[in-house]
């Protein structure tokens, strides 16, 4: 028996606020320098966050980007965040292929961390955004 709409947004949302806690708990892990701990806990975030993608969010935002729709300013905002959610797994792959010394680095880690973390809240926050626009 599929679940209802309603009760899979908010599964999502109770997953991505946990999912925000746990990604405030990585940096503080970072910054005492607990760098497996760290990556644990991303690694961890990551797979819970695909798991999501897959399993609540994309039935969920089907809905709203069935074609014959208008463009609108929420449709854009959607893809963007998409578009986000996106560019954060081909950084994270190799960030991870890097710390454990299956690529060389082209670049700083630092940067590539910063870009990732950067990207991965503005999608987040974007995510609450598109949720309390369609829900309240």
């Amino acid at each position: 028996m599929p679940l209802e709409h309603e009760t899979v947004v908010s599964l999502n949302l109770i997953l991505q606020l946990a999912l925000s806690i746990a990604l405030i708990y990585a940096l503080l892990l970072a910054r005492r320098r607990e760098f497996k701990r760290h990556c644990l806990a991303l690694r961890l975030s990551f797979a819970a966050q695909i798991l999501a993608i897959l399993l609540l969010m994309s039935p969920a935002m089907g809905i709203v980007l069935e074609p014959g729709r208008p463009p609108s300013f929420l449709v854009a905002e959607i893809l963007l965040h998409h578009a986000l959610g996106l560019a954060v797994i081909p950084l994270f792959i190799y960030i991870n292929l890097v710390y454990e010394r299956r690529l060389s680095p082209r670049f700083s880690m630092r940067s590539a961390m910063q870009a990732a973390a950067g990207i991965w809240v503005a999608s987040l926050l974007m995510g609450f955004h598109i949720y309390f626009y369609l829900n309240y």
